[in-house]
């Protein structure tokens, strides 16, 4: 900003007028070229350093920028690490929801299994007590269904029959 540019005209003719007093009138214009040539020499010395300093500042300004971009860079990759794990995690916390539902069911299932086991070992005496019947196969033969196996005695037959009333109540107590 140009410090003559905050001068009033009434300013202006103010300081010609106490000038004229103390320099008179004869030396007035003599004064008046010389304060002329250096406030131009002035100006051209501003104008030669800005172009000047210019340049260096345009150059100064170039590197800031250059150097800004390094730091944005250099925060890019440090972040690479974070942003590569949090787009690979999506998918894998995903993924592993249901597994979580399955092990939850799984874990409930062995659980309830697990108290009814229990109760089962407290108290004997109750109808639940009494295990289901393990179906025992034979090697080499394959059970038709609604057909009793062919091997075996006369004496196994007729005790699996005999036995296989109680553990079909039990079965249906269990179902229930």
């Amino acid at each position: 900003m140009n410090p003559l540019s905050s001068i009033g005209t009434g300013e202006l003719i103010l300081v010609l007028v106490i000038a004229l007093i103390f320099l008179g009138p004869e030396r007035l214009p003599e004064i008046a070229r010389s304060v002329s040539k250096i406030i131009r020499q002035f100006r051209d010395v501003l104008q030669g350093m800005s172009s000047e300093f210019g340049e260096e500042l345009a150059s100064v300004q170039e590197v800031t920028r250059d150097i800004q971009d390094g730091i944005h860079a250099v925060h890019e990759v440090r972040d690479f690490p974070k942003t590569l794990v949090s787009s690979a995690a999506e998918p894998l916390v995903e993924a592993v929801a249901p597994v979580k539902a399955v092990v939850k069911e799984a874990k409930e299932g062995v659980d309830a299994t697990l108290a009814q086991a229990k109760k089962t070992i407290a108290s004997p005496e109750t109808p639940e007590a009494v295990p289901a019947p393990v179906a025992v196969q034979a090697e080499g033969v394959t059970p038709v269904e609604g057909k009793e196996s062919t091997t075996g005695s006369k004496e196994e037959k007729e005790e699996k029959s005999s036995s296989s009333d109680e553990p079909e109540t039990a079965m249906e107590d269990d179902q229930v």
